[in-house]
């Protein structure tokens, strides 16, 4: 947590002294407020951790994208996936039901991420209020990961981008928006030149149906 947050004084300092023109910086999505509270970010929420666990593993493409990332802990979400899979087609197991019971204990009670998505959110810290500098700082949304590029996008505001729902509003599951890395990088590029959100800070989200793994990382040659 430390260093990430020291980077970020010293990108600060660095964009303010250099007068960069317009600065774009890519923060996480633990910045972002739970809906209709202000003052309480998704992280403080545990009923937000589980949803975003849940969300990766429901999804091949973002597995496979964790796996290529992270490898161990990427292997311990396969795992998590397959026994989901199982419970919802009515063949789970103990060992598939245990591995259920480990995984989400382990993300209610310290989860894996914690520490560096807590980061995340103080660094925004950094430029809340700041006027030494034009900046605007963009959050993805939960479920962010590698993909295609469809070119469309909405954004909003502060706001943790999520689907209404008719019931409990604590329950995040399947409710979770995301976006490619491809079409966050357009939003980018749009506000980049457009700057309509000086001294903001937002978010965008895409529609994720198409669940293809891509690579995570291109070569250039």
């Amino acid at each position: 947590m430390k260093p990430y947050l020291e980077l970020t004084r010293k990108i600060v300092i660095a964009a303010r002294e250099a007068k960069v023109g317009y600065f774009v910086m890519v923060g996480g999505c633990g910045s972002l407020h739970t809906p209709g509270d202000r003052l309480k970010s998704c992280l403080e929420s545990t009923s937000w951790w589980l949803s975003y666990r849940r969300g990766i593993s429901d999804s091949e493409a973002h597995v496979a994208y964790m796996e290529e990332r992270l490898g161990s802990m990427g292997s311990s979400l396969r795992n998590y996936r397959n026994a989901r899979k199982l419970l919802r087609d009515g063949k789970a197991d103990d060992e598939a039901r245990k591995i259920i019971e480990d995984y989400e204990n382990g993300v209610l009670n310290n989860d894996k991420a914690l520490t560096f998505i807590t980061a995340c959110r103080t660094a925004f810290m950094f430029f809340d209020g700041n006027t030494s500098f034009k900046w605007t700082y963009v959050s993805p949304p939960a479920l962010y990961r590698s993909g295609k590029r469809t070119g469309n996008y909405d954004t909003i505001f502060d706001e943790l981008p999520i689907r209404p729902t008719q019931g409990d509003p604590e329950n995040f599951d399947g409710r979770l928006h995301g976006i490619t890395a491809a079409d966050l990088a357009i939003a980018i590029a749009d506000e980049a030149e457009a700057q309509t959100r000086i001294g903001r800070h937002w978010s965008a989200y895409a529609d994720m149906s198409d669940d293809t793994p891509t690579p995570s990382y291109i070569t250039l040659s």
